[in-house]
């Protein structure tokens, strides 16, 4: 069984923007600029990877994403979000370290994938042998983990 990891639900992200809206407004000496990105959506990911053929059918057969018929470089997640294999000249992934998140020299992913039963993507994950990380509990962050694709392209998986 396969099963698709998907985006932030758009209520999710309308109750985050709302709170960063009403945090804005209690800074005193802050200056109201009309907001472009309000409404937006990220719809578009670029993933650097060495072989789109092989990084291809790896994303379609362990993650389930479907082929994008006009451009093979395309696969769309289950909330339609677009995630683009492109093959780099220089980078072998999109991973970048950092002292900024879990310590020093913490190696960063470059994407966070909200699913809703962890526990079924771990295994499945699991059973396709990917590196996979221990499943955490991250309180008020919800349960996580964090696996690598075949380039090294290291992700973070979410549930709330």
């Amino acid at each position: 069984m396969i099963y698709t990891v998907k985006a932030l639900s758009d209520n999710h992200w309308e109750k985050r923007v709302g709170r960063l809206n009403r945090l804005r407004n209690q800074t005193s000496n802050h200056i109201m600029m009309p907001n472009a990105m309000n409404g937006s959506h990220m719809f578009c990911n670029y993933l650097p990877v060495s072989d789109l053929s092989r990084s291809r059918a790896w994303y379609m057969l362990v993650l389930g994403l479907k082929p994008f018929d006009r451009n093979e470089s395309i696969l769309i997640m289950g909330s339609g979000q677009w995630v683009f294999l492109l093959e780099s000249k220089d980078r072998s992934n999109a991973n970048f370290m950092t002292d900024s998140w879990e310590g020093k020299d913490f190696e960063m992913f470059s994407l966070t994938f909200e699913t809703e039963n962890i526990v079924a993507l771990h295994k499945s994950l699991v059973e396709h042998g990917v590196e996979v990380e221990p499943i955490t509990d991250k309180g008020s962050c919800g349960l996580q983990f964090r696996f690598k694709d075949l380039d090294g392209n290291r992700f973070n998986v979410w549930q709330n």
